[in-house]
This record gives structure tokens, C-alpha cells and sequence, in this order.
């Protein structure tokens, strides 16, 4: 009866083990799905540090009655490297970036170098089995975007990000941002701030699948519109590589575009 006693409990721990790793794993890109076309300075920053490149291609549409056509096309390059568990540094990189306009008959295309954006997390909470990671991420815009001829911008985003596992077959993320952009040039020269925030959940039905479902607000704190962006993914994972495709619609502001995203990445390391 002892040794039958013995063989149950080994065989609950196997269990609880292989359950508390599969609840380990699911929270594995469970981080939002981010277009490039959005925002630089708006999009909540994961709270895994790890490394890996990616690319991703991105586009958004606005059909109105005020503007008869709008489209907007960006390549994304990003990299990030985590010297820790708790660390991490990265950047993204808009080689290109394409816009389409067509206004009172008129047609008009342009095809310049986007933004870049540098940054570091630093994630101090971590609890067992993945329940809960939180930390902070400082994000910064640099000059460089030329999609507005003599017209650049600089910001900054501070911001607090979280995820965790609900259940094995499912675990959510989201965060909290402030943003402050400074805009100058011969078009245009103003401040603006705000704040930004993010939650959603993601689906496990697979080891290797992840259904993500998510909403966005931006709030304005001075001039633009509060806006509130649903939207919807799915993200494939095999060992180091992953690939995603997602779509996010912009409700609130008078254009109300629509944005997909394809994004590829390849992990270093854990």
C-alpha cells in the first residue's frame, strides 16, 4: 500500500511539473502585436527580455469622405539583446516607408527613411511558474524620419509593462506609458504628451500557436483625439523562430485607419 501511495504522489508531481511548465511556456510571445505604421512612441513594450532579430512589414488604410485615399506602408528592422533574465536593450529601424495620398483628384507618393526608436526594460518582478513578470522600459525617438520634408521629431516614453499565466492555456500581458514628442521644422513645430496603455490576452491551444487578443487607448493629453484600437493575432512558434500576423482598427479619430502587420523573428540564446 506504501509503495502504491509512493507511485501516486510521484505521478501527481510528474503531472504538476509538466503542468507548471507548460504554464511556463504559454506566456511566451504573449506580448502585444504591434504595426509599424503605429505610433512609435505609443506601442507598450514586452516584459521578457530576451534576444532576437525581426522583421516586420506593416500597412495601413483610411477610406473618408475627407480624405478620398490614404495608405501607408513601413519595413521595420528590430534587434534587442538581454545580458540577463531581468535586462534588456533594443531598437527599431524604419528603412522604408511608403505613402500614398489621393486628395481632391490629386495623387502624391513618397518614399523616405522612417522613424528609429533605442530603448531598455529592466524586469525586477518575476514570479514562480510565470504568474506575474513586471517591469520598466524607457523608450527614445530619435530625428530621423524624413517622411515630412524639414520637419523632424525627438520624444521619449516611459512606461511600465506586465504579463503573466492565468491558466495553461492561457495568459495575458499589458502596460502603461507617458509619452512626450517635440516636433520641429519648417512644416511643423509643436509639443505634444499623453499617455498610452495596453491589455489582451493570448490563447494556447497549441504548444506551438498563440491567439492573441488585445485593445489599445491613446489619450492625448493637448490637441488629437482619444483613440481605441482593438486587435486581433496570431502567432506561430518553432523553437527560436516565430512569426505573426495581426490587425488592429483605430476607432475615435475621424480617419479611423486600419493596419496590418507580418512579423518574423528569430531568438538567441534562453
Amino acid at each position: 500500500m506504501a509503495t502504491v501511495r509512493a507511485l501516486a504522489v510521484a505521478a501527481m508531481a510528474c503531472l504538476l511539473a509538466a503542468g507548471g511548465a507548460h504554464a511556463q511556456d504559454a506566456d511566451v510571445g504573449s506580448s502585444a502585436i504591434v504595426s509599424p505604421t503605429s505610433n512609435a512612441l505609443v506601442s507598450i513594450r514586452r516584459s521578457e527580455p530576451h534576444s532576437e532579430v525581426a522583421l516586420l512589414v506593416g500597412g495601413a488604410v483610411v477610406d473618408s469622405s475627407a480624405v478620398s485615399g490614404l495608405a501607408r506602408a513601413v519595413v521595420q528592422l528590430e534587434g534587442s539583446f538581454a545580458p540577463s533574465p531581468r535586462w534588456e536593450i533594443f531598437a527599431t529601424v524604419n528603412p522604408l516607408a511608403y505613402r500614398w495620398v489621393q486628395l481632391a483628384g490629386q495623387t502624391n507618393t513618397l518614399l523616405a527613411f522612417g522613424s528609429t526608436t533605442v530603448g531598455a526594460t529592466w524586469v525586477p518582478i518575476s514570479l514562480p511558474g510565470g504568474r506575474l513578470d513586471g517591469g520598466f522600459f524607457l523608450r527614445a525617438l530619435l530625428p530621423t524620419s524624413v517622411e515630412v520634408k524639414d520637419t523632424y521629431a525627438f520624444g521619449f516614453q516611459p512606461g511600465f509593462t506586465f504579463r503573466g499565466v492565468a491558466a495553461p492555456w492561457l495568459a495575458w500581458f499589458g502596460g502603461v506609458s507617458f509619452r512626450l514628442t517635440r516636433a520641429w521644422g519648417a512644416v511643423l513645430t509643436d509639443t505634444q504628451t499623453g499617455v498610452s496603455g495596453t491589455v489582451g490576452l493570448a490563447l494556447v491551444p497549441a504548444a506551438w500557436l498563440r491567439v492573441v487578443a488585445q485593445a489599445s487607448l491613446n489619450v492625448p493629453f493637448a490637441g488629437g483625439y482619444e483613440q481605441v484600437s482593438p486587435g486581433v493575432g496570431v502567432r506561430m512558434i518553432e523553437g527560436p523562430f516565430a512569426a505573426e500576423l495581426g490587425a488592429v482598427m483605430t476607432l475615435g479619430a475621424p480617419l479611423r485607419p486600419f493596419s496590418a502587420v507580418a512579423r518574423v523573428s528569430w531568438r538567441f540564446g534562453r
